[in-house]
């Protein structure tokens, strides 16, 4: 039978998930397909878990106005990273499985899941983009804040010289750039979402004709079941017509 052709992966995940030192593989032999979903649904719900304890620290952060010095936060971020590549392996060991020519058939359920846990992984991974950079920003701005209590610290104890000025005013610029830089990724991210929205429409699109293409029965069967409905609507109103007629004579020869 036909295998679906390879779908490519979000442009908005790969940045995120490619890593030159991660050749994680979900097994050195094959899996089942069971075993693979099994493993596949395990890993979205530690992802869960972790992220939601995650977006509730950077919810907390965001209502204070500060960043405490707590290095959970950075290993809960690395944790994430590690089971989103891991399920990202999974999810291609998945299709291969779909396109790899074996005794088991390729159902449309099995392919209706496939793009289930594909969505799970970008919505999840776009979720926790959003909650990385609410981090980076209440950090950037945490130390934003230092720097700007130690010079002022510095001004009232008349230590300040021209050198430490400038390294602050550096050091406060370097920030800015920071905040702006995170305020581009976001942009960036958007861009992505529209265009991977635009290639998932012309999938769609493609799938739709390549089936009508590999079906061309499914139109003459569509016609004849039209001309049909045509004829005995036709049918209808001829017998309708002629009661019409015949109770109209009946009621004029009364």
């Amino acid at each position: 039978m036909n295998r679906p052709k390879p779908y490519s992966s979000s442009p908005a995940v790969d940045p995120l998930l490619s890593n030159d030192n991660t050749t994680e593989q979900v097994s050195t032999q094959p899996m089942s397909w069971d075993q693979l979903r099994k493993e596949a649904r395990q890993l979205e719900n530690e992802i869960e878990l972790k992220l939601a304890s995650l977006a509730k620290a950077g919810a907390n952060v965001s209502a204070q106005g500060s960043y405490p010095v707590d290095n959970s936060k950075m290993s809960q971020e690395l944790e994430i990273e590690a089971l989103l590549t891991k399920l990202q392996s999974v999810i291609s060991a998945m299709t291969e499985f779909i396109e790899r020519p074996s005794a088991t058939p390729t159902t449309p359920s099995m392919i209706h899941l496939l793009d289930r846990h594909r969505d799970i992984l970008y919505d999840t991974t776009k979720e926790f983009r959003k909650v990385k950079s609410q981090l980076k920003a209440a950090r950037d701005k945490a130390d934003l804040m230092n720097q700007v209590r130690d010079e002022i610290r510095s001004a009232n104890a008349g230590n300040t010289d021209n050198a430490d000025y400038y390294l602050t005013e550096r050091n406060r610029v370097e920030s800015s750039h920071r905040m702006t830089d995170t305020i581009i990724e976001q942009a960036y991210a958007t861009r992505q979402d529209i265009s991977r929205q635009g290639r998932t429409i012309h999938q769609v699109n493609t799938r739709v004709g390549g089936i009508i293409g590999r079906l061309p029965g499914i139109n003459n069967i569509i016609s004849r079941i039209n001309t049909r409905r045509k004829r005995d609507t036709l049918i209808m109103a001829g017998v309708i017509s002629s009661c019409i007629i015949l109770i109209t004579l009946y009621w004029l020869h009364i």
